[in-house]
């Protein structure tokens, strides 16, 4: 009982772990504009002139000035952005994030079903007397 109660304690810390890398996001390796960020309405990665890093759920562009929006307290809270001290936009690519998340997920998840399996076939083989009455 106590090897079972550590190999569920083990499993359960797994697939918690699995479940933190559902929000992994991949960005696309070359950078773009902040038009093109504005038109695809995806997550957005931008890199200012002083190297620090912002992520916004999407690009907005309204009466000629561009705006980060990200949710804050349950509200869209928009941030204006300065296109002179934007260095770099990277916007997520949506092909390479999802076969991550399968990827890291449904493989390790896929080893965990099949290892369950197992331990249920030996513990039946080990059990003994089944069909022995």
């Amino acid at each position: 009982m106590e090897a079972i109660k550590k190999r569920l304690k083990f499993i359960a810390w797994f697939l918690t772990t699995l479940m933190l890398f559902q929000s992994c996001v991949v960005y696309h390796k070359t950078p773009t504009t902040l038009e093109k960020a504005s038109q695809e309405q995806v997550k957005t990665k931008v890199t200012n002139t002083n190297g620090d890093i912002f992520k916004y759920r999407y690009i907005a562009y309204e009466n000629g000035m561009f705006y980060g929006v990200n949710e804050k307290s349950g509200e869209l809270a928009r941030t204006p952005l300065d296109q002179e001290y934007i260095r770099n936009v990277f916007t997520k690519n949506k092909k390479a994030s999802t076969w991550l998340t399968v990827g890291v997920i449904g493989i390790p998840v896929g080893f965990v079903i099949v290892g369950l399996i197992l331990l249920a076939v030996e513990g039946v083989g080990l059990e003994g007397d089944w069909g022995d009455s």
